[in-house]
């Protein structure tokens, strides 16, 4: 076997990878560390130290197949390069959601996370869409992180294609079991093994104004923001640390609230979203062309 890690979630983000993270933890032959490993997105990345990305995988057993998970290296363009680089025999995942949907969901991630205000998705977007943006990372991190087929283009110039497994929402709707089953093949472990709580948990993300607010009070509490890149560093201390718990507990308290309060759904217009799709649309005939995955669901004006 190469040496570790030997796969890599690399995308997308808000597309589920956080559901494949935690299953494949569960898996008896497989190690991955409990948090992102963003070694490959540092900015302060040094091709020659390799020893912060190795001392998050030390605690792995001799015989575990050892992966890692980032899922802005997909879109991140010098990702690629850097992985290829230091891993190139390692086995890459790309899970992947309806752009439009990534796009209005990643946006109240960042609110949540305390980068952005608290503001109407509806006026955001129309910004966005013409091409008005502040802070700056908001371009990367909302709009292209959803440009998918330039992420997988650019793997695929140093990736082998045998080496980059791509799964989309389309078949996490299908059955989620099958999609881990098909994991853990592409992965050469056991696919008989079953997690728990393997049903696609429901997006649990607060939109609801008061939730959202208490959230990003706390996440601002619990971390900074590289002004540039939008990266979040967790700040030291006790009160710190509690802030980030209580945000956290804002978020399941809000994910339980949703089965009463629907309207704290991910709120945009069918103006809006069809103003992203307009934008997404020739990424995606782009993607399906590349792929062969029948993505015609996203091509097409989804009901709100």
């Amino acid at each position: 076997m190469n040496s570790p890690p030997h796969f890599v979630i690399i995308g997308a983000a808000k597309s589920a990878s956080t559901w494949l993270h935690l299953t494949l933890r569960q898996h008896p032959a497989i190690y991955m560390p409990g948090n992102e490993t963003a070694f490959f997105e540092d900015p302060y990345y040094d091709e020659s130290d390799l020893s912060p990305l190795r001392a998050e995988i030390k605690p792995a057993p001799l015989d575990a197949v050892v992966g890692i998970k980032r899922p802005n290296y997909l879109c991140t363009p010098e990702c690629a390069p850097r992985l290829a680089r230091h891993l190139p025999r390692a086995r890459l995942i790309a899970i992947l959601r309806n752009p439009v949907d990534r796009a209005v969901s990643q946006y109240y991630h960042l609110i949540r996370s305390g980068r952005f205000p608290v503001a109407p998705a509806d006026a955001a977007f129309s910004r966005y869409l013409a091409g008005h943006f502040d802070p700056p990372y908001v371009n990367q991190l909302v709009m292209q992180f959803g440009l998918y087929s330039e992420g997988i283009s650019n793997f695929r110039r140093v990736f082998p294609r045998e080496q980059l497994l791509i799964i989309t929402d389309l078949d996490m709707g299908n059955s989620s079991l099958e999609v881990f089953k098909r994991v853990c093949r592409f992965l050469e472990v056991d696919d008989a093994f079953v997690p728990m709580n393997i049903s696609m948990p429901r997006n649990q993300g607060a939109y609801l104004s008061p939730f959202l607010s208490f959230i990003q009070s706390m996440n601002r509490c619990a971390q900074t923001y590289d002004a540039s890149t939008g990266l979040a560093t967790p700040r030291a201390g006790f009160v710190s640390w509690s802030a980030g718990r209580l945000a956290l507990l804002g978020s399941r308290l809000s994910a339980a609230a949703r089965i009463f309060v629907h309207e704290q759904e991910p709120a945009v217009s069918c103006n809006t979203r069809a103003a992203l799709l307009e934008f997404y649309l020739p990424d995606i005939v782009k993607l399906e062309a590349m792929t062969n995955i029948d993505l015609s669901a996203w091509k097409v004006l989804r009901p709100t």
